[in-house]
This record gives structure tokens, sequence and C-alpha cells, in this order.
């Protein structure tokens, strides 16, 4: 805290009240002993006020800290479920995949088993024919 400046509080007085005071009046002591009252009851308070904003100033720090930290672990779980829903999805989809190839290749052999019935009616109905031909030749 600064000293206050008796030219100051002389000029002040004179320009406001019209009075005129010298530095060795005893005026200047009583605002003297005002000013070292006044330091003495501020300095505390003011000492106060610094150890409450470094305490918030910290207070602040550790909750950043206490944030970031939750905020982190929400994150990594929240990925962790992701990562889980995305990996049934994908298991899901290969088994879909599966069924399919297999519904597939089932109705592959199915159409390849009717081609293969049909041939061989024809080829029997031809070669019953052919026999009945050759036996009517005969």
């Amino acid at each position: 805290m600064n000293s206050i400046d008796p030219k100051y509080i002389i000029a002040e007085v004179a320009a406001r009240h019209g009075v005129k005071i010298d530095a060795k009046d005893p005026m200047m002591a009583v605002v003297t002993l005002n000013e070292l009252a006044l330091r003495q009851f501020t300095t505390p308070v003011v000492e106060r006020i610094e150890d409450a904003e470094r305490g918030l100033e910290k207070a602040a720090e550790r909750l950043q800290q206490l944030a970031g930290g939750t905020l982190t672990r929400e994150v990594e779980r929240a990925a962790g479920v992701l990562r889980a829903e995305i990996q049934t999805d994908i298991e899901d989809a290969q088994l879909n995949a599966r069924k399919m190839v297999l519904d597939l290749n089932e109705a592959h052999k199915r159409d390849t088993l009717y081609r293969l019935v049909a041939l061989s009616l024809t080829c029997a109905v031809i070669i019953f024919l052919l026999g009945v031909w050759i036996g009517w030749k005969l």
C-alpha cells in the first residue's frame, strides 16, 4: 500500500474546501494516523483474501483434474460399450452371411438335384424307347 502524498492532500483540501493547510498542520498528523490505522487493519484482510484466492485456485485445479479424470473414464467406458456393440453387430452379420451362404448352397444343390433327376429320367425314357424300337425292328 502506497503512502499518501502530503502535497496532493494539501492541494485537494484547498481545492474542495478553500482551506489552506501546510505539511506541519496537526490535520496532517491525523491523516497519517488514519493511513497507518487503515493499513494495519487492511493488511490482514488483504492477506486473507490472497489466501482465499490461492485456495480457490488450488480447488479449481483439483476440480479440473477430477473432471478430466471422470471425463476420461466415461469416454473410455463409452468407447468400450461402443466397441462391444460393434463386435456384436459384426458377429450377427457373420452369422447372417453364413446362413445366406448355406441357404444359397442348399438351393443350388436342390436345383442341381432336380436337373440331374430330369436328365436321368429323360435318358431312361430315351433308352427305353430305343429298346422298344430296336425290339420292334428285330
